[in-house]
């Protein structure tokens, strides 16, 4: 009887993690194609993670090298849209200081709580974050996140698309997305 119900749970949970594989998969495509539209000359994404908050919202990020080509167009664009800032407030991760493994294609990636949350050993609910596919790439954005140094450009609120930021020393564009 327990092997049963350990291989009913065991089903039941590689089922949960194929559909949000399934899920991202499609969220990672449509958000290449909103992107790639804005910014014709933009490499393949290099790195792809979400984030949630209470309930079923949250932020899927994609991001992208930044070449010269693409990095003029984002800087004009800038310089000509309304509602330009230069930000620090980006949805960026923090180091991982534990990881867990979530379905074949992504990981759960926990950070350090806040000092006032320490002994609170609830860490998803504090910074963390889902890599979908490769995790190559999670230093450079790790670093470019710890100089919290951009440029940011509001979308019009098409797609789910919210912004673009850039991290110049890094190198990078960061497109972000809401999870409603």
């Amino acid at each position: 009887m327990l092997v049963v119900i350990i291989s009913l749970y065991l089903a039941f949970s590689i089922w949960l993690g194929n559909m949000r594989d399934e899920k991202n998969a499609e969220r990672i495509v449509t958000s290449q194609n909103h992107d790639h539209q804005a910014f014709p000359h933009l490499a393949e994404s290099i790195f792809f993670y979400q984030r949630m908050y209470v309930g079923d919202s949250g932020n899927w990020v994609v991001v992208y090298p930044l070449d010269e080509l693409t990095k003029k167009e984002f800087l004009l664009q800038y310089r000509n849209h309304e509602n330009k800032q230069q930000s620090n407030q980006i949805e960026c991760i923090q180091p991982t200081i534990k990881k867990r493994w979530k379905s074949w294609h992504s990981n759960m990636h926990y950070v350090q709580p806040a000092e006032w949350l320490k002994d609170h050993n609830d860490y998803k609910a504090h910074d963390s974050f889902i890599v979908y596919g490769s995790e190559k790439h999670i230093k450079i954005v790790e670093q470019a996140c710890s100089q919290q140094n951009f440029f940011r450009l509001s979308a019009k609120k098409e797609n789910a698309h919210d912004y673009w930021a850039i991290a110049e020393k890094e190198k990078l564009l960061f497109s972000v997305y809401q999870i409603d």
